[in-house]
């Protein structure tokens, strides 16, 4: 390797070192600390680390990319200098190493490849861009340039590195200490994968996913029970409202234990931004969620979006969006539909039909005649169920 290359090649992988570190800074705020500020690479919706960093798409079998970042920067630079290291007498096994260059480019233009395929992710399925990831990118095709051969094609390269991976785990010795890192390596990806230790954003997911299942309800749109159920609630909710949270609780929980209970879930948003009988600003971004909810009922996740937005009580919606990427929405259509006339003229007939019914509070629950305003414990409210006709189902159900 001649020194001219060898210093190119120590100045990038330094580079991509620096930015590995700042994304795993990055990556560690997102997604372990709730109320971390933004970090330097967060300019608008569309350029977003902190957004990119959130969703699954940024680690690989458990593993941050971040970290993968880490390990081919440190691979890369080892390789640079191997042919020196392995003239020490106690690290002369290293001298296995016959083409290194062939290594960093085979190694460097695999890791631009997929980094195509997570910048088209990025783009069209997250809807937002790690300035700093694509920084990566374009890094790791410029190691791959700088380390070719280029007295060479691809396919030598790579015939390079094949063979002399052959040749030296032919030697028994190297072949014992290569299949025995891979194991290891192997069974510390399986951990991280089966555990979610550094991917709690795919916990997430799984529990809330897990939560929403195990309601065994029918659901079609913006109702929850069977279809025809003898006794209906109409609900009448508002996003931002701490007695709203508990109604939702309660009454998931009560159309699993009632076998003749309908649900019917009403926006009433007590926001000024849409609510034109509200006085002063109210719950501020709740028209927001109530368009989100709707919004949501187009894709057949209305219950999704409901429970989410009173579990996860997003602020705005950059957290909306970012809360909704881990319950496999269409984020563009999401997005799209909250925004729309539709949707608007859905919220102003709710809001027109809570105002002929009078009502200016949450939650408000109608069961026939009855109306109920706010929330008591679980089982004076249960009782109220069966006061109003609710049928428990029988224990072996």
């Amino acid at each position: 390797m001649t020194k001219a290359k060898r210093i190119a090649l120590t100045i990038l992988c330094l580079i991509g070192l620096a930015l590995s570190i700042e994304l795993c800074v990055v990556y560690y705020n997102s997604n372990f600390l709730r109320n971390a500020a933004p970090s330097i690479c967060v300019i608008n919706d569309m350029f977003d680390c902190d957004s990119v960093a959130k969703t699954t798409y940024s680690q690989f079998l458990g593993v941050p990319l971040a970290i993968w970042g880490l390990i081919l920067y440190l691979f890369v630079l080892f390789m640079t200098y191997v042919d020196k290291i392995s003239n020490i007498k106690f690290l002369s096994f290293l001298k296995v190493f016959k083409n290194p260059t062939s290594y960093i480019f085979c190694l460097s233009l695999l890791s631009f490849c997929i980094s195509m395929i997570l910048g088209t992710i990025s783009i069209f399925k997250i809807n937002s861009i790690c300035i700093f990831c694509f920084m990566t990118y374009f890094l790791d095709l410029i190691i791959s340039l700088t380390a070719k051969n280029w007295g060479s094609g691809i396919f030598f390269e790579l015939k390079n590195s094949v063979s002399d991976f052959i040749e030296a785990i032919k030697v028994k010795r190297y072949a014992f200490w290569f299949f025995l890192l891979v194991l290891l390596f192997a069974s510390l990806l399986a951990y991280t994968s089966v555990s979610n230790v550094l991917s709690p954003q795919i916990a997430k997911r799984q529990n809330l996913l897990k939560e929403f299942g195990n309601f065994k309800n029918i659901v079609d749109g913006r109702e929850m029970g069977p279809k025809d159920a003898e006794l209906v609630i109409n609900e009448y909710i508002d996003f931002n409202c701490g007695g709203c949270f508990l109604a939702n609780l309660y009454l998931h929980r009560i159309v699993n234990e009632f076998e003749n209970v309908k649900v019917i879930q009403h926006n009433l948003p007590l926001d000024i931004a849409c609510n034109k009988n509200m006085q002063n600003e109210g719950h501020k971004n709740s028209c927001l969620k109530a368009r989100y909810a709707l919004a949501a009922d187009r894709q057949g996740k209305y219950w999704q979006m409901s429970d989410m937005l009173f579990s996860e009580g997003p602020n705005n919606e950059k957290e909306i969006l970012e809360e909704a990427r881990l319950l496999d929405f269409d984020i563009k259509k999401l997005k799209e539909d909250a925004h729309s006339e539709e949707v608007e003229k859905e919220l102003q007939a709710s809001l027109k039909d809570s105002e002929s019914r009078h009502l200016d509070a949450t939650p408000t629950l109608i069961i026939g005649m009855k109306r109920y305003v706010g929330i008591e414990s679980y089982p004076d409210f249960k009782n109220m169920i069966i006061e109003n006709g609710g049928k428990e189902k029988k224990l072996n159900e």
